[in-house]
């Protein structure tokens, strides 16, 4: 943050903040933590890694984001293994929550979409990828209308939903 003014800095702390507390917050949730644990556990990564930029010691091998969010998990894990305390030491950097690249990302979505069935599979193929009407979907699924295609997409998309 140096060379920065303070608005600018306020500003970046902001935007930091609202990309990357929601998925930590769905992270810490996804080991056993509660909101106030996640918020705590990004308060304390946030702070370590404006202190290691101040200083000129952050060394970045993703984005600043993957950065938080590696930081708050070892946070969090020191937390749950009662030994939460700052700073971390620099070896830490090698845990880095690398990101997710878009095949990976892809190749997710798809075995998401394939635990919820052949048909919600295709179903939701034809509306999203084909983007198929929900009319042109009642007629080639043998749904009694437009509705009834409706709530099939809508019940595909909870059972995806579901195992997220």
């Amino acid at each position: 943050m140096l060379g920065h003014t303070k608005e600018s800095d306020e500003d970046r702390l902001v935007s930091l903040y609202r990309s990357a507390f929601p998925a930590c917050a769905k992270m810490i949730h996804r080991m056993g933590g509660t909101l106030e644990q996640a918020k705590d556990c990004f308060h304390d990564a946030l702070l370590i890694f404006m202190e290691k930029e101040k200083s000129g010691s952050l060394r970045l091998h993703s984005s600043p984001e993957a950065y938080i969010l590696g930081t708050a998990r070892i946070c969090w894990l020191r937390f749950v293994n009662g030994t939460r305390a700052l700073p971390l030491p620099d070896e830490f950097e090698t845990a880095e929550v690398q990101e997710e690249t878009s095949e990976e990302k892809e190749k997710a979505l798809l075995q998401y979409l394939q635990s919820a069935g052949k048909k919600c599979l295709e179903l939701l193929s034809a509306f999203y990828y084909e983007q198929s009407s929900l009319q042109d979907i009642a007629i080639r699924f043998g749904f009694k209308g437009r509705r009834s295609a409706t709530v099939q997409k809508f019940k595909c998309l909870e059972k995806v939903r579901q195992n997220v």
